[in-house]
């Protein structure tokens, strides 16, 4: 990509605003940039591993859902959802087996994509990347530890009332990321089903502590919703 097209100063600062490249400079965002090609995805486009192995990606807007699936009786587990600032996918750059999980645009998706071989050239340039991928990963694994964990100790009921408060804007107390996503997305992200995720809905807001129009949750009582995830209070 070159600096004379339009697009190119809302990517520059698309790649500012990203948590993987915020310690990058300015020089090494302008290389990184010029070696980019800009994609769009359709909502409910879909990419396995073998796809997306050979390229690296940036997301500048839109939501991707990462997920597993059992072939033999079609369960899906969402693993993330990644949106603007997030990258994929960051096992590939260490590794060069294909990571074995499949990729949806939840919307259209927006991305910027480098050859995968490119990429690591870039990183080895520019050596405060080390630093960012060790990061970036181990924030990672947290999440994945955390998702274990809750499973294994937490009803589906607590794990739904966590997910919705890890997702509420701080200042604008709105739902953010999974707003407007189905049930059986919801559902794939605590690792049930739609109808378990029905039934809860319709408790929390039994109790007060969301409503839901249009298919969009919105918390109407954060101290309810914050006693459930805690189990302080079970409806």
């Amino acid at each position: 990509m070159t600096s004379d097209s339009n697009d190119y100063p809302r990517y520059v600062q698309a790649l500012k605003q990203s948590a993987f490249l915020k310690d990058s400079t300015a020089e090494a965002l302008d290389q990184l940039l010029s070696q980019m090609t800009a994609e769009q995805w359709r909502a409910k486009t879909f990419r396995n591993s073998m796809d997306v192995a050979t390229t690296f990606h940036f997301i500048v807007s839109g939501r991707l859902k990462v997920y597993k699936s059992n072939p033999d009786t079609g369960r899906e587990h969402t693993v993330f959802v990644l949106s603007k600032g997030d990258v994929f996918d960051v096992l590939s750059l260490l590794d060069t087996e294909p990571n074995e999980v499949y990729w949806e645009a939840l919307d259209t998706l927006e991305v910027l994509k480098v050859p995968m071989d490119q990429m690591r050239l870039w990183i080895n340039e520019y050596p405060v990347m080390h630093k960012a991928i060790i990061s970036y990963l181990g924030k990672r694994m947290q999440q994945l530890m955390n998702i274990a964990t809750d499973v294994t100790l937490h009803s589906t009921l607590v794990r739904l009332a966590a997910l919705l408060l890890k997702n509420i804007n701080g200042e604008t107390r709105k739902l953010e990321l999974i707003n407007n996503l189905p049930n059986d997305e919801i559902a794939g992200l605590i690792g049930t089903t739609r109808s378990v995720v029905s039934r809860h809905i319709q408790e929390l807001k039994r109790v007060g502590a969301i409503s839901v129009s249009r298919r969009k949750i919105n918390v109407k009582n954060l101290e309810v919703l914050l006693a459930i995830a805690e189990e302080k209070h079970l409806p």
